[in-house]
């Protein structure tokens, strides 16, 4: 892949793409669980507690397409595919008990599965489409069949997070249609997710770095039902 700098050189290593990713998602849930609407922790007036519950909702919304890209990167730098997507599977069922108490209030919802299920399809789905270059027909079997079952198993994201990641890797060498197309598939979704556009041009200017300070390889897949259990915990003792 061809790296890319922005204005003056600038560009976006792994770690920083990591860092603004993890700190929108916080934006996001911390939104989801003390500031929505029906169920607010903090009482402002309705009007004003709109519209910051819309502020964090939006800065959120840069968090899922950055997690998407770098797993793209994750994909096609990983020396042991299987021991990913064990580390992906592992660390989903651990955080969904989190996942459900910090947005549902119970233990179990099966109505809703966390977002690490939708990466792991994801990341499946790129592995077939590896073992299947050059045979668009099973390549599109391959495409639809992820995209339904994220849909029948309801995770986070459903059939457009697994779409995602299936563009940004068949796209990863044309940026100008990648960026297109997932601009598309942003818009398409409506609503409030249309600001999830907005992080495309992060990930554009990603490059890759060596010599860039890497964070833990488990930060990301601890910090995940950490702070979800983290936030539940302040909302449920403070009710």
């Amino acid at each position: 892949m061809e790296q890319k700098v922005g204005i003056k050189g600038a560009a976006f290593g792994r770690t920083t793409l990591q860092i603004i990713a993890v700190l929108t998602m916080v934006c996001d849930h911390f939104a989801c669980v003390f500031l929505n609407p029906e169920h607010s922790f903090f009482f402002f007036e309705e009007g004003l507690n709109h519209t910051i519950y819309n502020g964090f909702r939006i800065v959120g919304r840069l968090s899922f397409p950055i997690f998407c890209y770098l797993l793209v990167q994750g994909f096609l730098m990983t020396h042991n595919l299987n021991k990913y997507m064990l580390r992906l599977f592992v660390f989903a069922i651990l955080s969904e008990i989190p996942y459900d108490l910090a947005f549902s209030g119970v233990l179990f919802n099966w109505k809703d599965q966390n977002v690490m299920f939708t990466l792991l399809l994801g990341l499946v789905v790129l592995s077939w489409l590896k073992h299947f270059e050059a045979n668009w027909m099973a390549e599109g079997i391959i495409v639809l069949s992820g995209c339904i079952l994220a849909f029948f198993l309801q995770t986070d994201y459903s059939w457009f997070g697994v779409l995602l990641v299936v563009v940004m890797y068949l796209l990863r060498n044309n940026w100008l249609q990648q960026m297109f197309w997932l601009s598309l598939l942003i818009f398409s979704q409506g609503g409030i997710e249309v600001y999830a556009v907005f992080a495309l041009p992060l990930c554009y200017f990603y490059q890759q770095d060596k010599e860039e300070k890497r964070l833990p390889r488990y930060f990301f897949y601890v910090f995940y039902p950490l702070h979800l259990f983290v936030l539940w915990g302040i909302h449920y003792c403070a009710k």
